[in-house]
């Protein structure tokens, strides 16, 4: 387990990512008020998951359904947590904060149990990243672009997915 330490001032927000190792994190809050909202990781098309990348181009908070219609299909879970509350964030889970008034918290992570889950987190940290960040230097903007591209594509996909389990 290692232990993070977050401080925000009010209206600071982090943007919709999961944790690029997969751990599960306990979240607890010391001072101030934090709003956090989560939705699990079989929903990363619908959020417009960035390809070899850990965020979502979407704003879940305040969501635009012209320009992120995939935000219409997707169910999740909102949470405010005080002083002396604990949120637990499963391993793969997106979550997006807003610090409602400066505050600090203290996460505690923990490494998933299943192997898949470990691989996962593995392939991230030492494959994935480093792959991304050398298009990144190479292909530049062009790379952004493309992968800006394929979110798209993949949340068109998982639209039509949705829309064929409507009656």
């Amino acid at each position: 387990m290692a232990p993070f330490m977050f401080i925000g001032g009010e209206g600071s927000v982090t943007r919709n990512h999961i944790d690029i190792d997969m751990s599960h994190v306990f979240i607890t809050q010391f001072q101030g008020i934090k709003h956090i909202w989560l939705f699990p990781w079989e929903q990363s098309d619908l959020l417009y998951k960035l390809p070899y990348n850990f965020h979502s181009l979407a704003n879940v908070k305040e969501p635009d359904f012209d320009e992120f219609p995939g935000l219409k299909y997707i169910n999740g879970y909102e949470a405010v947590i005080s002083p002396g509350e604990t949120l637990y964030i499963p391993s793969g889970w997106w979550h997006y904060i807003q610090y409602e008034t400066e505050g600090y918290s203290v996460s505690v992570r923990a490494l998933p149990s299943s192997w898949l889950e470990k691989w996962r987190g593995f392939k991230n940290m030492v494959i994935i990243r480093n792959f991304d960040n050398l298009m990144r230097n190479i292909f530049k903007d062009r790379w952004f672009r493309h992968k800006v591209k394929a979110a798209r594509s993949r949340a068109e996909k998982a639209i039509k997915k949705q829309k064929s389990f409507q009656i």
